[in-house]
């Protein structure tokens, strides 16, 4: 007898895995050229772009520095059709401190929100994916 849980993956999966991918890769850049960093927080959406991930034009998306921020520490504000994500860059973390803990993983799964229309939050309807 089943659950009542559907046992085939969401299908937004794909996508969650590259645009996490995708926030955790630019942090890193960030955290290692002050340039990119600055170009970062002063247009983000350019920096997505390029690599290859696009949130719809009706998000904002913000980066940050955050000196009190950990890894992952996404989260997003905002309900209907129009919501702000929001990164903020934790301060580098010291070479000897880099683990599956310290970025924020438990076997190879994410701690933070499962995907950017932060449905889960009631941020974004499912209406606005169409």
């Amino acid at each position: 007898m089943g659950s009542g849980v559907q046992d085939t993956p969401d299908e937004f999966s794909e996508f969650r895995n590259e645009w996490e991918a995708v926030i955790a890769r630019v942090i890193a850049r960030a955290w290692l050229d002050e340039q990119f960093k600055a170009a970062l927080v002063r247009d983000p959406t350019a920096i997505l772009h390029a690599e290859g991930l696009v949130f719809p034009d009706r998000y904002v998306v913000e980066f940050y520095d955050d000196p009190g921020a950990s890894p992952r520490d996404w989260h997003s504000v905002g309900r209907g059709s129009r919501a702000v994500h929001r990164f903020p860059i934790p301060p580098r973390p010291a070479p000897d401190a880099v683990n599956a803990d310290a970025l924020g993983v438990v076997d190879g799964s994410a701690l933070a929100c499962c995907c950017p229309c932060a449905s889960c939050t009631g941020a974004v309807s499912l209406q606005t994916w169409h």
